[in-house]
């Protein structure tokens, strides 16, 4: 019988992340198919969780430059240079420094290799298996994950051979659009992944070279959840057009754009929309063995 195991991926953080930061969507998700199921069903047998950790990259650096920053805007800023900075600016500085680090820590060759080899890593053991997989990425972390499935669908003899696919793929707050603007380092030119698909040359048509653009099961969907005052989340469903099937989800998180850009782990919304989706696919596993869930 078919199990299902969800991974998330965290994004951008203003420290080293220890404690358990996918808590309260996992348990949202879990009170919300156990309303689903008899209660004689043990639901951990079917569905399992796991985090992607990989906050301490660049975390010293980051810290060095806000403490500087805090120095020296603390010599030169005046009375109402500090009102400010206290009662609006000081927080959504603070992310803007560890978003903006955090992604140039991803963006270095090392470390890019090193966070999405930590991905594919946790994902490999579940290759080859009936488990049905599922992969939840926030902020940066959906970057992280967007790329890591789309490289070892193509590239990973493994997964390959095992004509392997993530079930799910969720994305919250994603900057996925903004990445599109990535340029290859050796052309200088958009990478194929991202040019619109009536831009993109005949040689590098995705079509013609890798016809199979579906990265995850075809039973599987890819939502996106976004919030309009999210500074950093961002629809995709028109920049990858007839290229990826994603789906885009408006929602609210907050109106503050810190906020906003934090809630998605406790929004109700995309609990329903996981617990849903995992609950139909771990039924349709379970009734095609020894009957329903429920």
């Amino acid at each position: 019988m078919r199990k299902a195991h969800i991974i998330f991926i965290h994004g951008i953080s203003d420290r080293v992340i220890t404690g358990n930061y996918s808590g309260a969507l996992a348990e949202n998700i879990v009170s919300r198919i156990k309303q689903k199921i008899s209660p004689d069903i043990m639901l951990e047998d079917y569905l399992t969780f796991e985090n992607i950790n990989y906050s301490e990259i660049g975390q010293a650096e980051e810290d060095y430059v806000y403490r500087a920053y805090l120095k020296d805007s603390g010599d030169e800023y005046n009375i109402l240079d500090k009102t400010i900075e206290g009662l609006a600016l000081g927080n959504l500085r603070k992310e803007l420094i560890t978003s903006i680090s955090d992604v140039l820590a991803y963006e270095s060759d090392f470390w890019r290799e090193k966070i999405r080899d930590t991905v594919r890593d946790k994902i490999t053991p579940f290759v080859g298996t009936d488990t049905m997989l599922t992969v939840v990425g926030h902020s940066l972390g959906s970057v992280v994950g967007f790329d890591t499935l789309y490289y070892n669908c193509r590239h990973n003899d493994l997964w390959c051979n095992q004509a392997f696919k993530v079930h799910n793929f969720y994305t919250m707050g994603s900057p996925l659009a903004l990445f599109t603007l990535e340029l290859d380092n050796t052309t200088g030119e958009q990478k194929p992944r991202y040019i619109p698909l009536e831009n993109m040359p005949p040689e590098m048509d995705p079509r013609n070279t890798n016809p199979d653009l579906r990265f995850l099961d075809e039973n599987g969907e890819w939502v996106n959840f976004y919030d309009a005052q999210d500074l950093i989340g961002y629809p995709l469903a028109t920049l990858f057009k007839d290229k990826f099937f994603v789906q885009d989800h408006l929602i609210q998180t907050g109106t503050n754009p810190v906020t906003a850009h934090n809630k998605y782990w406790e929004n109700d919304t995309i609990a329903d929309q996981i617990a849903n989706k995992v609950f139909s696919d771990m039924n349709t596993a379970v009734a095609n063995s020894r009957g329903k869930l429920v």
